[in-house]
């Protein structure tokens, strides 16, 4: 660890062969790091989501499907020294998503009762290994969102996505609001799909991330700033 310096780390973008809208994950790199990002978590829209990939594939090859970008990505980021980690966007019901972190694409393929898209079953599985899951924005009120509010489930996560700047003020000031009633740990993210919309949230440490097992210790220890309106 540099004493004194900062490390910023996107929480929460988009690529091109995945996710609907998503850029080249090596434009997405170079632009975060011309931002002064350390390193990111690459959060694909999964299998209930908005996904490009071919759902009638056995669940091991899609999941192999959706990894590849990442895979893709890890080896231009360790060219160019920039912290990728792996990472998942998932839709639970009515418009409703949440983040996963701290969890590998070996785990996931080795959980086909995932498939259902239940945030409950997630939280079941990501913890018994570890990881985190974090309920992504939620009081974004948009014309796909049935239910802009937390999920019912909340108390089984980890926490929030209190910041999004693809949101509305109003919807992430809902989301603080939330955080501090109920003493919810707290995340950012940009929510970007192009180049230009990425590296502008996630959050602030004071060493590098480079595993999943550093992720979710510093994400656990509340030892960070989220990062707001960063460019």
């Amino acid at each position: 660890m540099d004493r004194g310096r900062i490390y910023k780390y996107e929480m929460h973008f988009h690529t091109g062969p995945c996710s609907g809208g998503g850029a080249d994950i090596r434009d997405h790199i170079d632009a975060l790091i011309g931002k002064g990002y350390s390193g990111a978590v690459v959060t694909n829209h999964f299998y209930n989501g908005a996904n490009k990939i071919d759902k009638n594939l056995p669940w091991e090859e899609f999941v192999d499907a959706y990894r590849q970008d990442y895979l893709y990505g890890l080896a231009y980021a360790q060219d160019v020294d920039f912290d990728l980690l792996f990472g998942l966007e998932e839709h639970v019901g009515h418009g409703q998503e949440i983040l996963i972190y701290g969890i590998t694409p070996e785990l996931i393929a080795a959980h086909p009762e995932l498939k259902s898209g239940k945030a409950e079953k997630y939280a079941e599985i990501v913890h018994l290994f570890g990881g985190l899951v974090y309920q992504a924005h939620p009081y974004r009120a948009r014309s796909y969102v049935t239910k802009p509010y937390p999920l019912d489930c909340l108390s089984m996560l980890d926490g929030i996505e209190v910041y999004n700047s693809a949101n509305e003020p109003e919807w992430n000031e809902s989301a603080r609001r939330l955080a501090d009633e109920f003493g919810l740990a707290c995340i950012g993210g940009s929510d970007g799909h192009s180049v230009q919309s990425g590296g502008h949230s996630g959050i602030a440490v004071g060493e590098r991330i480079k595993d999943n097992e550093s992720l979710v210790r510093i994400l656990k220890s509340g030892e960070y700033t989220v990062l707001k309106d960063e460019t």
